[in-house]
Parts: structure tokens; sequence; C-alpha cells
């Protein structure tokens, strides 16, 4: 996953790589950050009165017994003096020692905190067996109609994919966002994977694209997907009728030209849901029906240009899927939609953005092991919507907002243009908020009297903008 500089907010809440930990709606506020106080360490100073006998003694007062001064000559003098002289050079030397000792320690000691420092930074991955593979489904040069995040425990002989709709809004690969479906047409074959580790904010290690004809050559070395099919599927002639080609009935063996129809399908008064349930079915059986022995499992994939469009090689690709199916064989692979809300855009087919508490859930369960070293709390969502009409505001909102730290959401254009001032909305008037809203205020440029409360709340974002006249990139 591509690293990102991330200023986190104390608003976010430490996430430990562990489970259940409780969601946040808000936490401190950006702007606070933590202030850690220098610490001074003074060494102690020692001394020590020096005493010399150049000089003649006294008698103390009431010594009465004190004897006379034994006077010297200068040869005895310049004796001393050279035998002091011996001493101060000597203690020099000693000191000179004793300094470059402590430098080269302290040398020493940064190297190894820093090699320490470097070895540490990537806890997950030093001792990670976990593999996490990204794999979508599209029609040639279409956008994707459905997507897997694929995960295998080789240690743990674990597996599970978390089902992607098509029109959820990810982020990464452009400046702004786009949805998941599309991130095939962007001629970079890890796209899709690069857009799902930085919207779940995990670890993807591979993408896989597969067209429709790569799925039927799959599902024909498989021996067909046996599959529930809950509704038929119409396919359309050249003289324009209606014939069914799946029909409706539990526990069907499909061909290559049915599977590929059940898993692309969704009706047009149907949610993603019921089109991911399906990919999930055909996805299962394929991985469960492949063959088995690795060879015959390679040379499926070679004659199939299984990795044609794969940041991964055909015999990693072969490791994987033997690994993920034999625990698919074994009844123990879970499929599970990623938990999102839906964004009314006014268009025909609305938005999908990321639920936050389910996605924690899954972020403390099946993608524990594959979440990023430096995930650090949750991500602050700003919403943002153009209030003024002029093109391309937003992503210049979008980049004062990420180099903040803040995940940026681009809502588009507002109901309405002529917004004279910028408007911040945020949940409510708790300080944390307030605090939270000016912090955005100020990285946007805009005054703090832009500052509004909301009350309605939204699980879509934690802050909305609505950017006015006021907002200069």
């Amino acid at each position: 996953m591509t690293e990102r500089h991330r200023h986190r907010p104390e608003k976010k809440a430490a996430r430990k790589t562990g489970k259940d930990q409780p969601v946040q709606a808000f936490k401190s506020p950006a702007s606070a950050k933590r202030r850690g106080q220098d610490e001074v360490s003074l060494a102690d100073r020692l001394g020590s009165p020096g005493s010399t006998a150049s000089g003649p003694r006294t008698v103390l007062p009431g010594d009465s017994k004190a004897k006379a001064v034994q006077t010297q000559s200068r040869r005895q003098l310049r004796q001393q003096r050279e035998a002091q002289k011996r001493q101060a050079r000597q203690r020099w030397f000693v000191t000179a020692l004793a300094v470059l000792g402590v430098v080269a320690l302290g040398a020493l000691l940064v190297f190894w905190l820093a090699n320490r420092s470097d070895d540490s930074a990537a806890p997950a991955e030093a001792g990670r067996t976990e593999r996490t593979l990204t794999m979508t489904l599209a029609a040639g040069s279409e956008a994707a109609t459905s997507g897997a995040l694929m995960v295998y425990d080789v240690d743990n002989g674990t597996a599970g994919s978390v089902l992607v709709p098509s029109r959820l809004f990810v982020e990464g690969p452009t400046p702004g966002s786009l949805p998941f479906g599309d991130t095939v047409q962007l001629g970079e074959t890890g796209a899709p994977g690069t857009s799902l580790a930085d919207t779940l904010d995990v670890v993807v290690d591979d993408t896989w694209q597969v067209s429709d004809e790569m799925l039927a050559q799959l599902v024909e070395a498989a021996d067909g997907v046996l599959v529930d099919v809950d509704t038929e599927i119409l396919e359309e002639t050249p003289n324009g009728q209606q014939v069914v080609i799946v029909g409706e009935a539990d526990g069907q063996l499909l061909g290559p030209k049915q599977a590929v129809a059940f898993a692309n399908y969704l009706a047009p008064d149907e949610n993603e849901e019921a089109r991911l349930a399906r990919f999930g079915q055909v996805l299962a059986q394929v991985t469960q029906r492949l063959p088995e022995d690795p060879q015959d499992l390679l040379a499926t994939l070679e004659a199939a240009g299984a990795t044609e469009n794969a940041t991964l090689s055909t015999e990693s690709l072969a490791d994987f899927l033997l690994g993920y199916g034999d625990v698919g064989r074994g009844g123990d692979t879970s499929y599970q939609s990623l938990p999102v809300n839906t964004l009314e855009t006014g268009g025909r087919n609305p938005a999908l953005v990321v639920e936050a508490e389910g996605l924690q859930r899954l972020r403390a369960g099946l993608l524990v092991d594959s979440l990023p070293p430096d995930s650090g709390g949750e991500e602050i969502v700003v919403y943002v919507q153009n209030g003024v009409g002029t093109p391309g505001i937003e992503q210049d909102a979008a980049a004062l907002l990420r180099d903040e730290g803040y995940d940026f959401f681009n809502g588009g254009n507002a109901k309405q243009f002529g917004y004279e001032q910028t408007l911040v909305l945020i949940p409510d008037s708790t300080p944390a908020s307030q605090a939270l809203g000016e912090d955005i205020a100020a990285t946007l440029g805009v005054p703090a009297t832009s500052v509004q409360v909301n009350g309605q709340g939204s699980s879509i974002a934690d802050v909305f903008v609505i950017l006015g006249a006021d907002f200069k990139a």
C-alpha cells in the first residue's frame, strides 16, 4: 500500500491491533497536537577544592605548636612545576580518551536505536502470515460489476472474502473519490487494490483483475459451479426477444456462460447486495472446484491468462488459490459484504460509502492481521461540496485537507450555488466538535465564523463543508 503522510488529529483514538475497540464519532481536534515537553537531563556538577603547595604554610590561630615553614629551592620549584605539567597532560589525555569513548558509545547507541526503530516500524509485516488479494470482475474494458478482498492465512489455515460493491466510492488512485468499479479503467493494474487499501486502511498485497471471458474459462476448468439461483436471468436475442438463460431454482450446476451471467446480474429494482450475493456464490464455487493438484491448477491459470492483469505471478496466484480453496473445501471460508451506507446524490444509481462501525468490526476481525503499521486511529472524513460553481475547487480543498491528515469525500455540487461564505457543519456544539470545525476552517483558510452546528447527525462523514466564495486555493 502506498504510504501517506498523516497528520493524525488528537481527535482520533489510538487503535490497537487487537480485538474490538470502541468507535468514537469525534475525538479531540486536529489542531491539538501532542505537545511533548523537552526533558533536559543536567549532569550533577561535582567540584572539590584543589590544593597546592606552591606557597608558604601559615600558622593557624591558636596553633602554638605549628612548625616553621620549610623553604624550597628554585630547582625544587621547577621540578614541582614540571611534575604538575606532566600530571595535567596525563589528565587531559585520560579526559580525551573518555570523551572519545562516550562519543563512540553514543554513535553505537544511535545506530542501534535507529535499526531497532526500523525493525519495529512494521510489526504487522515482520511476522505476518496473512495474504490479501483484491479481485475484480469486469467485461472487457467496462467497469467492474463486483469485487472482493480475498484473505488467506497460511499459518492459521483461515480464509474469507469481503465482497465489495462496484458503486462504493473509494479514494487513492485519483485526486478525488470515484466508484470502485471504475478503478479497472484507470490503466493501472494495481489501482483496485490501491483504492481498497486507502479506503479501508488495510494492507493489500496484490490485485487480480478477472474478465468475463477469464471467469468462463475458470468455471469450465472447475466443471461448473453449484449455486442457488434466486431469480430468472433473461438474455435478449438479436431479434429483440427475451429468453431465460438461467432459471430460478436451488442447487443448479451452471456452465461457463450461465455462471458469468449469474455473477453479473442485477435487476433494475435491486440493490448491490443482491448482485454481491450471486457473485460471492460463484467465487466460492470456483475457488473450491478448481484443480487441487498444483501443476494442474498452474496449467489451468496459464491457459486462461489469469495473470494478464495482475500484480502477482501465475505461480503466486496458484499458491494463493490452492490454500484458499483448501479452506473452502473444508467449509470454513467466510463471505461477507462490506458494510456501506447509501449516499443520495439525486441520480438513478446512488453512491455507496463505507459504514464506519461495520468497517471497525471487519478490522478487528477478518482483517485484524492486515492492519498497516501506521494505523494509529480512525480517519476523520470531511464531505465537501461546491457551493459557488467554480470547477475544480473541491480538488483544491481536497489537497489542503489531505495534507493535514483528513479523509476527503467529494460531494460534487451543492443543491444551489451562490454561497458567499463557506459553511463548516459540525454534528454538535461540544467543545471537541467546535475545535474540530475551527481546525478544518483554518485548514481551508476561511474564518472560524464559518463553523455551524448541523444537528442532524450522519454516519457518512464527520464534518460537512460547502465551499463559498471566500474559499481561495
